[in-house]
C-alpha cells in the first residue's frame, strides 16, 4: 500500500515513553516477540492488575497523541484511504496482510487501535469475522446486509461467480467489486469453492461433508450416471477429500444407497434423483409409468420409458412385464396395472 516505514514511525513516536510504558505497548501489540499479549497476561507478568495495565496503556496513547499529532494524522489519512477503497471496512486478517504482512502486523495493529474515533474494531459474531471499519454503525450495517445477501443466495439456490454476484445484487445493496469483496471475506456463511464460485457454507458444493457430499459433487461435475467404482476414482482425482485419505469403493456404494439424493439405476450405477430418476425396482418403475399414464401403454413405448430410468437390458423389462400378478395386457397389446395395484 505504501513505502512508509511504519516500524520506524512506531519507534520514533514511542521513544519518549517511560521504559515500563514502552514495554507494555510492545507486549500489547507483539512488537517484541511477535505475539500480542492481553492486558491480563501482561499484568500477571508484571505483578500488577489488569486495570493498572490498561491505565498505563492509556497514558502511553495520550502522550503519543499529544506529542506526535501531525505524524499520526498522516498515518490515519493513509489508512482511511485504504478503507475507502474497500467499501469502508475490511476483515482484520486481510487488513493486516494488505498493510504489510505478518512482519508489520504489530505496527498496523497499534496505529489502528490508537486511531480511536477514526477506526472501529468490530468483534466477530456467528455470521462474520473480526473486521475494522471507518464508518459509524458498521457492525449493524454489515450484519444486516450479510443476512439479506445470504437469504438472496439461498433463494437463488445455485453457485455464483463474483461477477455474477455483482450482476445480481450490486444495485440492491449499492455494491461495487471492492465492497462486495469485503462482504465476502468477512462472511462466515458465504464462502468460495475450489472452482472460484461462491455459495453458502452448508452447501456440499462449498464444504462437502463426508463421502456422500463428495460423490454429489462428482455427479454435478460429470452430469451423467456413474458406477460406484468410477465415483470413487473421481473423488480421489478431484481431491474433494481434504484429509488426503483415499476413498474406498465399498464405502461409497454403502453410503450412496442410503442417501435419497442418489438413485440406483443399474448394477452398481447411480444417478442423481434431481435429474428425474426415481427410486425402486424395475417392477416399481413399470408400475409408476403405468400409474402416471392412466391408460394402457404399448410394449415398445413402455420399455422405452423404463429404459430411460434404468440402465438394464430390454429383456429385463420384458421379464418383469410377464408378472401377471401386477400387470395385464389387453387385446390391443397395451399394458395396464392390475385393478388392485396402487403405487
Amino acid at each position: 500500500m505504501t513505502k512508509v516505514n511504519y516500524s520506524k514511525i512506531y519507534t520514533k513516536i514511542t521513544k519518549g515513553l517511560s521504559k515500563r510504558t514502552k514495554n507494555i505497548l510492545d507486549r500489547r501489540f507483539g512488537v517484541q516477540f511477535g505475539n500480542a499479549e492481553t492486558l491480563e497476561s501482561i499484568g500477571k507478568r508484571l505483578k500488577i492488575t489488569r486495570e493498572r495495565v490498561r491505565q498505563i496503556e492509556e497514558v502511553g496513547f495520550n502522550f503519543i497523541k499529544k506529542n506526535h499529532k501531525e505524524t499520526l494524522d498522516k498515518v490515519f489519512e493513509e489508512l482511511k484511504a485504504y478503507f475507502a477503497k474497500n467499501g469502508g471496512f475490511k476483515k482484520e486478517e486481510t487488513v493486516l496482510k494488505d498493510l504489510g504482512g505478518q512482519k508489520n502486523k504489530p505496527y498496523f495493529s497499534f496505529f489502528l487501535m490508537i486511531g480511536g474515533g477514526n477506526f472501529s474494531r468490530i468483534c466477530a459474531q456467528k455470521d462474520y469475522y473480526y473486521f475494522w471499519s471507518t464508518f459509524p454503525g458498521s457492525g449493524m450495517v454489515v450484519k444486516d446486509t450479510l443476512h439479506s445477501l445470504v437469504s438472496d443466495i439461498k433463494e437463488y439456490g445455485n453457485l455464483l461467480t463474483k461477477d455474477e454476484l455483482l450482476a445480481k445484487f450490486a444495485q440492491k445493496y449499492s455494491l461495487n467489486e471492492a465492497s462486495l469483496t469485503s462482504y465476502l471475506e468477512v462472511s462466515k456463511r458465504i464462502q468460495e469453492n475450489k472452482e472460484g464460485k461462491f455459495g453458502l457454507v452448508e452447501w456440499p458444493e462449498i464444504k462437502p461433508r463426508g463421502v456422500k457430499d463428495k460423490a454429489f459433487l462428482v455427479f454435478k461435475k460429470e452430469k451423467k450416471p456413474l458406477h460406484f467404482r468410477k465415483i470413487t476414482e473421481l473423488i480421489d482425482e478431484l481431491e474433494y477429500d481434504s484429509s488426503f485419505k483415499k476413498a474406498h469403493s465399498q464405502t461409497v456404494h454403502n453410503e450412496l444407497i442410503k442417501d435419497s439424493r442418489f438413485v440406483l439405476v443399474g448394477r452398481g450405477t447411480y444417478a442423481l434423483k434431481e435429474w428425474g430418476y426415481f427410486p425402486g425396482t424395475i417392477k416399481d418403475v413399470i408400475m409408476k409409468v403405468l400409474k402416471e399414464k392412466q391408460q394402457g401403454v404399448l410394449k415398445d413405448d413402455l420399455v422405452k420409458e423404463v429404459l430411460a430410468q434404468r440402465l438394464v437390458a430390454e429383456n429385463t423389462v420384458l421379464i418383469n412385464l410377464n408378472n401377471k400378478k401386477h400387470f395385464q395386457k389387453d387385446s390391443d397389446g397395451k399394458y395396464f396395472l392390475m385393478e388392485t395395484e396402487t403405487v
